[in-house]
């Protein structure tokens, strides 16, 4: 059979300079995707009424502009209601097609022109689909904080998908508070930035109170307005909607990437270092009970995350209290926790902190030890990845 080109290459292409960061089209997987056999996804007929003009005019006009100004065929995307009255969409990707659900409750509170960005959001990841640009575990949710904040960064491609679909930053931020507050129109205004003064108070310095929010896929709805704001000064977004000057595509990612570390991604590096700092100790605590000292300025390899020897010495403490013969099954017990904290929030910058400390004690009795537990951490890593258990 002969090879069929994929419908999305010229809108990738024209959309390209939407895309945030390094979470772009040349990330995706090669693929091979076409429109073929739409029926195949038959069972959304049976359990939710679609979006035509004869029966949701207001949703398939919505759908109709956003597919019209993303450049998407609007034959290769099936609409439908999903009956909730919680504000919501979805886009799933079947063999092809682009298949979006909308909740009823965000049709009867959202405007045209609200739902043009939420379809315009969502086609958004039938256009740039997330497989392969961060680790996923099976059941959707990222396999790490550092897969968490390169899915954040997909998301602010996405709604910028959504502006280039309605075309007005304004209808964009409303559609948000809408979807956040689950309020209509009579009961919320488009005063963004009263919302913004108000937003900001929710951000605090101890970073440990953010550790369940470092995992979400979605950056804060003050981030994403302040971004969404960013993106309609730039001179892609203008050109898209026909108008000229704005800023560079890289001095708004700029911005915009100050706003994320601002609210999340700052307090989830830092929970991060946490585990870097705790695996550096450890394995140095490790050193001196197996082999009866160590070197200190060997474990330091990262300029903002140094060994401490007072911090050493306290878990040495705590290694001690242990029965004498269970002492080394305490430090493997400790070590094998950690692993399991670096998968869970940083493997990319724990592989990186063993590449670059494993040289430093290869002329040393404990480069077994530490070889080992750079074994253990890639196998366990492979393992949670999969789903398992560890």
């Amino acid at each position: 059979m002969p090879r069929v080109a994929n419908p999305l290459t010229k809108v990738r292409k024209r959309l390209e300079a939407c895309c945030f960061a390094e979470v772009n089209f040349k990330n995706l997987a090669k693929d091979k995707d076409r429109p073929s056999d739409p029926d195949k996804h038959r069972n959304f007929y049976r359990s939710r009424v679609p979006i035509q003009r004869e029966i949701v005019p207001a949703a398939d006009e919505a759908l109709d502009i956003a597919c019209e100004r993303l450049g998407i065929d609007r034959e290769i995307v099936h609409g439908f209601v999903e009956s909730d009255p919680k504000m919501g969409a979805t886009c799933s990707y079947i063999r092809g097609n682009a298949v979006v659900s909308m909740t009823s409750g965000a049709i009867e509170r959202f405007t045209i022109p609200e739902m043009t960005y939420v379809f315009g959001h969502e086609l958004g990841h039938y256009i740039m689909p997330d497989a392969g640009l961060c680790n996923l575990l099976p059941n959707g949710d990222p396999a790490s904080m550092e897969d968490a904040i390169t899915y954040r960064k997909l998301e602010i491609s996405m709604d910028r998908f959504g502006m280039v679909a309605c075309q007005d930053y304004k209808v964009a931020a409303v559609a948000f508070l809408k979807l956040h507050s689950g309020l209509g129109a009579q009961h919320i205004t488009d005063d963004v930035v009263s919302y913004a003064k108000e937003a900001i108070k929710g951000y605090v310095q101890d970073h440990t109170e953010y550790f369940q929010e470092a995992f979400t896929t979605h950056p804060s709805l003050y981030a994403r307005i302040r971004a969404l704001s960013h993106f309609a000064e730039s001179e892609e977004f203008l050109k898209l909607i026909g108008k000229k000057g704005g800023k560079s595509h890289a001095e708004v990612d700029v911005e915009v990437a100050k706003d994320l570390h601002a609210t999340l991604d700052y307090y989830a590096s830092k929970l991060m270092d946490d585990v870097i700092y705790d695996v550096n100790n450890h394995l140095a605590a490790a050193q001196v009970h197996f082999e009866g000292r160590c070197e200190v300025s060997r474990y330091d390899v990262h300029p903002q995350i140094k060994p401490e020897e007072n911090v050493i010495k306290a878990i040495l403490g705590e290694i001690q209290k242990a029965p004498a013969d269970k002492r080394d099954e305490d430090v493997h017990t400790r070590l094998d926790g950690l692993i399991r904290h670096a998968i869970q929030r940083c493997p990319y910058r724990m592989t990186a902190h063993l590449e670059a400390l494993l040289p430093k004690l290869a002329d040393t009795k404990f480069n077994e030890n530490a070889q080992k537990f750079a074994l253990r951490f890639k196998e366990y890593l492979i393992r949670y990845r999969s789903g398992e258990q560890i």
